[in-house]
């Protein structure tokens, strides 16, 4: 993880941030200390250089399966392991190669075995795309 930065607090993780043919990727992490199922995590924002990227351009990727934002909370059955990344692919033309941009990603976790608890947490960085 980055220097200084406690895991439970961390979102965007160590693989930053890659360009790809319509977009660009985020690797996220769950900043959480157990496994969660997908269904109790929720993306609450993506933004770049501080501008709101659309949900509906964003998609949720687990081992190589993606899902729509609004269709994480139906994955009952896939479990988000804390040690592994997901990623956030975004359709966007707001990124330049090698500019230094501010990303950020606000995530809302919803423990099935804290009833009652939402916990929020957002993440941002200052980094070139790649």
């Amino acid at each position: 993880m980055k220097k200084n930065r406690v895991m439970t607090s961390v979102v965007i993780g160590d693989g930053g941030v890659a360009i790809t043919p319509t977009g660009f990727r985020i690797d996220i992490r769950l900043p959480w200390y157990r496994s969660l199922p997908v269904s109790t995590v929720a993306i609450d924002s993506v933004s770049i250089d501080g501008v709101a990227v659309d949900s509906a351009n964003v998609t949720f990727e687990l081992d190589g399966r993606q899902f729509a934002l609004s269709a994480m909370a139906d994955q009952v059955d896939t479990v988000w392991y804390v040690l592994d990344s997901a990623y956030l692919n975004v359709k966007s033309d707001r990124v330049d190669p090698g500019a230094a941009h501010e990303f950020a990603v606000t995530m809302s976790l919803y423990p099935p075995y804290i009833r009652g608890l939402r916990r929020m947490t957002q993440d941002r960085i200052v980094l070139n795309a790649s």
